[in-house]
């Protein structure tokens, strides 16, 4: 029986992001995905203004509820949560997490702190920021922020490996992984510290990629996890396919997930 795993996160109809790009990556590994929008919108922001609307707290909540009176989500092996449109939506997750991790002490959460990026910064209201920091860190089994977000959390500057892994400390985290800290001008680290292990990959620094990277890292890194893997196995996996999905989107706007139907594990 493969492995399932509920996703928490934003939805839109075009260039995928959020959800629309983590459930393919974890569905390409053989994982059952039941994804929970946050927030539908038409496009992400970065290509202009979007339509679409926020999902209220108490509906999220209904959802939730419903997919586990449905039995949905009897076995459930993991939660990923995302981008949150709303503070209050964070504390029904929350609220929701903590039951589930009642009925299963074996519950693996990963949460993604979409919060901000180092050309930004903050692109959350604040108290959707504080919200993931008080009430969904506390309940994570690894963190998967950008070196910003991270830096935000911590409450210091990620700039090297070892700023990784003081970060890990002062959060309290089980694991971290932390994408896009910077090595010199024209290279990146991603770094995984903690009780997963410890890895680092090296890449390129490039520009004009397409939004949505780090998601489908989330959702691949999750889904190699899930498949048996160890820590340094899944981050150097998804590393590997995730630059294979920058390569083919090179040029595009919008990140081409067709490669990932090619990676199911037989």
């Amino acid at each position: 029986m493969p492995s399932s795993v509920l996703s928490i996160s934003s939805q839109v109809a075009f260039g995928p992001v959020g959800n629309s790009a983590t459930v393919p990556a974890m569905e390409a590994l053989g994982l059952t995905v039941f994804p929970v929008p946050t927030i539908v919108l038409a496009h992400h922001p970065g290509h202009g203004k979007p339509a679409g609307f926020r999902v209220p707290a108490a509906d999220l909540a209904s959802m939730l509820e419903a997919l586990l009176q449905l039995g949905a989500l009897d076995g459930l092996t993991a939660v990923l949560t995302g981008y949150f449109a709303s503070s209050d939506q964070i504390l029904v997750a929350a609220e929701f997490l903590e039951q589930m991790k009642r009925r299963s002490s074996a519950l693996f959460y990963l949460c993604d702190p979409v919060i901000g990026c180092e050309t930004s910064n903050l692109y959350v209201p604040l108290a959707v920021a504080e919200a993931v920091k008080t009430a969904l860190l506390p309940l994570a089994d690894i963190l998967t922020p950008n070196s910003f977000e991270l830096g935000w959390l911590s409450g210091a500057p990620v700039k090297s490996v070892g700023d990784v892994e003081a970060a890990r400390l002062r959060l309290e985290i089980s694991s971290l992984i932390a994408k896009s800290v910077p090595r010199g001008e024209d290279r990146l680290l991603t770094v995984l510290t903690g009780s997963l292990g410890e890895a680092v990959v090296e890449t390129r620094r490039l520009s004009g990629v397409p939004h949505g990277t780090g998601d489908v890292f989330a959702g691949l890194f999750l889904g190699h996890l899930l498949q048996g893997m160890n820590g340094p196995a899944s981050l150097q996996r998804t590393m590997t396919a995730l630059n294979t999905v920058i390569d083919v989107s090179a040029g595009s706007t919008i990140l081409n997930l067709s490669v990932l139907r090619k990676m199911r594990t037989r």
